[in-house]
């Protein structure tokens, strides 16, 4: 009898989230080993990585990195039914269209929900702590209690925050979502073609910190614990197509 594999994740990562997503989706099995921001670092390389490269999916002496490495390696691995890319062959324009909107969501949505939501998370401690040390090893959770400015402070530096990178990261945010209304408004279910694929997961998990998703792997807070002038904004975007469209999604395919 072997191992399970082991998923080993900054806990609130987006691409986390995603990975988490698609290993579902494709049915595999595995057990997630989940770390708080910074230490997440030092778990990584006690694997072998040299650089901070997550998530890392461990597959007997297999290490797999990050959400493309994942989808190379593991979706052509899956029975067709459960393929989340397109044949390059039989569908090869679905493919490509799909293929540039979820890098798209992810790397520039994705990354302007990464600014926006922590530079308005971080002021607030109660809103991450879940998020932070749900799970993560007795360790980080004791340091943590005692170094959160620090973490705070460490990922304000590293990530440049502040209210101008906030501004122009909600820019980001607002396009995106004008792109996916665009794309919803012909009653459309998925992103791209007539099935579920990487594209929807890509929206749908980069968006979820924006509107609070239920079913988010990262333990996000509640809009009611959130501060005036984060509900202005979560708020309207629950109301759109776009974030009505990331909940569906939740609630149809996702497994708690």
């Amino acid at each position: 009898m072997t191992d399970r594999p082991v998923l080993v994740t900054l806990l609130p990562s987006t691409d986390v989230d995603m990975a988490r997503w698609m290993l579902q989706l494709w049915g595999i099995d595995y057990v997630e080993e989940p770390h708080a921001p910074i230490f997440h670092i030092r778990a990584l390389k006690e694997r072998g990585l040299k650089k901070p490269e997550f998530p890392l999916f461990i597959r007997g002496d297999e290490k797999i990195v990050m959400v493309e490495g994942l989808v190379a390696r593991l979706d052509p691995e899956t029975p067709p039914e459960r393929r989340l890319v397109p044949d390059a062959e039989a569908e090869p324009e679905l493919r490509a269209d799909v293929m540039d909107l979820q890098h798209r969501m992810r790397w520039d949505m994705g990354d302007g929900t990464v600014h926006w939501a922590y530079f308005h998370f971080l002021q607030h401690r109660r809103l991450v702590w879940p998020s932070f040390t749900t799970g993560v090893p007795r360790s980080e959770k004791f340091l943590l209690t005692f170094l959160y400015p620090l973490v705070r402070r460490i990922m304000f530096q590293k990530l440049k925050l502040g209210p101008e990178d906030a501004a122009r990261a909600l820019a980001r945010i607002h396009a995106a979502w004008d792109e996916i209304d665009a794309r919803l408004a012909d009653g459309r279910r998925f992103l791209c073609g007539g099935r579920l694929t990487i594209a929807d997961l890509a929206f749908a998990t980069s968006g979820a910190p924006m509107v609070l998703a239920r079913g988010y792997g990262g333990h996000l807070p509640s809009l009611d614990a959130c501060p005036a002038e984060m509900r202005a904004v979560i708020g309207p975007l629950r109301n759109r197509p776009a974030g009505q469209f990331i909940q569906r999604l939740y609630d149809e395919f996702r497994r708690s």
